[in-house]
């Protein structure tokens, strides 16, 4: 046989130990005779180890008890750890799932996991990493009450006003973003401002009175906020209100007479009483907030004990101060000519009825020529500031 290779002609030599090359097998020859053959598979490809590091969710919001993920092909796990920003190593176990922490991870914080496998073919390590940053810690959750004034599907003046009080103080630096939540509408164009008389009570008005027959709606809804360290929930609210009428008592401390319009008309003019000068009436733009047939007046509750305590009839508030306008049997002769009462408008008790039963909530009462000027300090603010001071957020 080897006469024959020899004789083809292809430069094959018949020497002891030549290496013959066939197509992926080594043939070793050996004395003139093929004493052995060794077959040597060709390499196949590689085979890479891969390593997948997944945070579940957000990366930037990551509960503290959630699982990271890990996934392994051709290797195996050799090292995990996990660090936070601070350089402390949290502890933990893996499973089928991935790594799970022994602990709560601590609220808020960067953490870093870097872990070591090995494995494929040719054998080498492999070596990964991920970020990721733990929830905030839920706040605290709260529900705030509400009151809000005119009542829900009241018929109001023109000069009634949104009071909104809170149960619970809002801080100065949330309170324009309160204000973004109470959404108002109404067929005018003119907005609606607010103002905060206090930490619990704001107040919304547009820039002049409203007209005839407005339909105005308010929608309140705070859930969601962080408003005092806490989370509210349950607080919203809706409202609305109709402009029934354009009443204007005129009230002059002057000339002791009050003038009833409807609009531009005049309707009434009746003789009254107001403060004496040790106890004036507020003048100022005041707006009737209630009325009610009865109310028991003591001057102790203004720090004069014993002036007066008896009941008194016809009640039109004017005033969360306790200014009202009312009958007065006892001071009948003194109306239209002079000023004796304690603060309130007297009036005689027939015309004291026809007031009673013309006047609603919202109703303007422009109070002159008295020494005190209404203000948040004596409990009617909203209409004596300037529309530019008033709209404070």
């Amino acid at each position: 046989m080897m006469e024959q290779m020899q004789s083809s002609g292809r430069g094959w030599w018949r020497h002891r130990g030549v290496i013959l090359g066939v197509l992926g097998a080594v043939i070793v020859i050996g004395g003139g005779a093929a004493t052995g053959i060794v077959l040597a598979s060709r390499p196949g490809p590689p085979i890479v180890p891969t390593v997948t590091i997944v945070v579940p969710g957000s990366a930037s919001s990551v509960s503290p008890t959630a699982t990271i993920a890990i996934h392994l092909q051709h290797a195996r796990l050799q090292q995990v750890k996990v660090v936070s920003s601070t350089g402390v190593v949290l502890t933990g176990r893996v499973t089928a799932a991935g790594w799970k922490p022994a602990q709560p991870m601590p609220w808020a914080t960067k953490l870093q996991m870097t872990l070591r496998a090995k494995g494929g073919i040719p054998l080498k390590s492999v070596v990964a990493s991920a970020n990721w940053t733990t929830a905030a810690q839920p706040l605290p959750v709260e529900s705030i009450g509400m009151t809000i004034s005119p009542n829900n599907g009241g018929q109001v003046g023109m000069g009634a006003a949104w009071v909104i009080q809170f149960s619970s103080p809002i801080p100065a630096a949330q309170q324009s973003a309160v204000v973004q939540r109470l959404v108002t509408k109404a067929s005018i164009p003119d907005t609606v401002g607010w103002h905060w008389w206090s930490a619990t009570e704001v107040d919304g008005r547009p820039h002049q009175f409203w007209p005839l027959n407005e339909q105005a709606s308010l929608s309140v809804n705070l859930d969601g906020m962080v408003i005092g360290g806490h989370r509210i929930v349950g607080t919203t609210a809706n409202s609305q209100f109709t402009v029934v009428n354009q009443h204007l008592t005129k009230v002059s401390a002057i000339t002791h007479q009050m003038q009833d319009y409807n609009g531009s008309q005049l309707v009434n003019t009746l003789p009254v009483s107001l403060g004496k000068p040790a106890f004036p009436t507020i003048s100022g733009t005041l707006v009737v907030l209630f009325k009610t047939p009865v109310v028991f007046m003591n001057s102790a509750t203004i720090g004069y004990p014993g002036l007066y305590a008896q009941n008194v009839y016809n009640d039109v508030a004017i005033s969360t101060d306790g200014y009202y306008m009312h009958a007065a049997n006892w001071d009948v002769y003194d109306h239209g000519r002079a000023n004796v009462s304690f603060g309130c408008i007297e009036q005689n008790p027939a015309n004291a009825v026809w007031f009673y039963n013309w006047s609603i909530p919202g109703d303007v009462v422009e109070v002159t020529g008295t020494s005190l000027q209404a203000s948040e300090v004596n409990g009617e603010g909203d209409w004596n500031i300037p529309w530019s001071e008033f709209q404070t957020n």
